[in-house]
């Protein structure tokens, strides 16, 4: 945000700079050397939009090289033009005794934003492709403007847009050649992204809308509150009933499917016996497969490249079921690791950076085919039935919580329970019925 204010005969722009660790001063006061106010406007306008051009290639320079920068443009900017036609090219608002300058384009600042998250190591690397993805779709559905003309109007049409993008859009062939925008306006029929998949696309905006407004180049955040309106997790997933484990676990069967692929016999199994996230399971590595004071164990975490996690509660380790390891889970282990793969389902490739997206779309046809149709029915519905059962053996939360990697608020056990039970977490898993070979 720019402004000019009057210090005796003269005017200044003040010019709020974004707030990099490179620099503790966050705001740039130059002398216009100018008398006349609409004069004054003009010329901050120009060096505003020039100090803006330049921080987007050269985001860590200060003030000390900005201050010179500004001296060399005031020294080349030509004289203003007459009042009558800075009247015309610029909507000055007189209501106030400073006057805003209308600030950088939002692909200014997006790239700003990019860099700065990047270089610092906010992001991993598969989020700063989804934030990036984000950005890219913002340009696509509403096309470049000043950000402070990004309106509360603008923020309706994106929500509205985001919710008619068609699923996989850079993967399906019939859009091949097409914008996202031409898509949208074409009136085909196809499958949208989902309300959640909208909602997440609509958080990582409000993120960097939210920076702009930090960094002094907003007011306000036109996106905070903009979200499509979904049903509760417990209404959009439903747990498995016995019949449908039946169908979904038959050893048979998962094992004919598995002949080419055999992450389609122990996913589902480990799904099963530790209520993990499909993605989780997909990101394992060999060494994830461990042992706690003698407990074979599974480490759900994120410390390997391509590894990521929904947020810092969902790091644990799990102990291994007695069925997967009756069913020789760790021979398997040991014959993907004497082949030297470090990953347990080395035939996986991650598709825009997730590992499960070929299980995903395998385990929708699956249990299709078994007879399994309704659509709250999916692989997370798994980790319902896990953390159900659990509940009904009677299991304490704080330890079903642990187990599936959900953030306990309770003082207690959130704080100041921090050793990790894995006796007491096999014991509950003695409980699951077991699986026959």
């Amino acid at each position: 945000m720019a402004y000019i204010i009057r210090r005796g005969a003269f005017y200044y722009l003040n010019l709020r700079l974004p707030k990099t660790h490179t620099h503790r001063c966050h705001t740039l006061r130059l002398s216009l050397d100018i008398r006349d106010r609409q004069s004054a406007i003009f010329l901050a306008s120009s060096i505003a939009q020039k100090v803006h051009l330049h921080l987007a290639e050269h985001p860590l320079d200060g003030p000390s090289i900005l201050r010179k920068h500004c001296a060399a443009w005031l020294r080349d900017t030509p004289p203003p033009p007459i009042k009558a036609e800075m009247n015309s090219q610029h909507r000055i608002s007189e209501a106030t005794p400073k006057a805003t300058i209308e600030g950088p384009l939002l692909s200014t600042l997006a790239k700003l934003y990019l860099d700065e998250g990047t270089r610092s190591g906010t992001w991993r690397v598969v989020s700063a492709q989804e934030v990036e993805r984000a950005l890219k779709e913002l340009f696509e559905l509403m096309g470049d403007m000043d950000a402070a003309s990004f309106s509360s109007e603008h923020a309706r049409a994106l929500k509205g847009r985001l919710s008619r993008c068609p699923q996989y859009f850079g993967l399906k062939p019939e859009f091949e050649g097409m914008t996202l925008r031409q898509v949208i306006d074409s009136g085909r029929a196809y499958k949208p992204i989902s309300a959640v998949t909208v909602n997440n696309r609509l958080r990582k905006l409000t993120a960097f809308f939210g920076w702009c407004q930090t960094n002094g180049y907003l007011s306000t955040n036109p996106l905070t509150g903009v979200k499509v309106m979904t049903g509760s997790a417990k209404e959009a997933r439903l747990s498995f009933d016995t019949d449908d484990l039946a169908k979904l676990l038959d050893l048979p069967t998962l094992r004919q499917e598995a002949k080419k692929h055999p992450w389609r016999f122990w996913i589902p199994l480990l799904g099963r016996t530790t209520g993990a996230r499909l993605e989780e399971l997909c990101q394992l590595y060999t060494d994830d497969i461990t042992s706690v004071n003698g407990i074979h164990c599974i480490r759900i975490a994120d410390q390997h490249e391509g590894q990521q996690l929904k947020n810092p509660g969902s790091r644990r380790v799990i102990p291994l079921a007695p069925s997967l390891l009756q069913l020789g889970f760790l021979d398997y282990v040991e014959k993907v690791s004497a082949v030297g793969a470090q990953m347990l389902f080395a035939d996986l490739k991650a598709v825009r950076g997730k590992y499960g997206h070929a299980p995903s779309k395998w385990f929708g046809r699956y249990k299709l085919k078994l007879g399994i149709s309704d659509s709250r029915k999916t692989f997370h519905s798994f980790r319902h039935t896990f953390i159900d059962e659990m509940r009904d053996c009677g299991v304490q939360d704080s330890l079903v919580k642990r187990m599936v990697g959900h953030e306990d608020s309770s003082t207690t056990f959130g704080i100041y329970g921090s050793r990790t039970p894995i006796a007491a977490m096999l014991k509950a898993l003695e409980q699951l019925p077991p699986q026959q070979p």
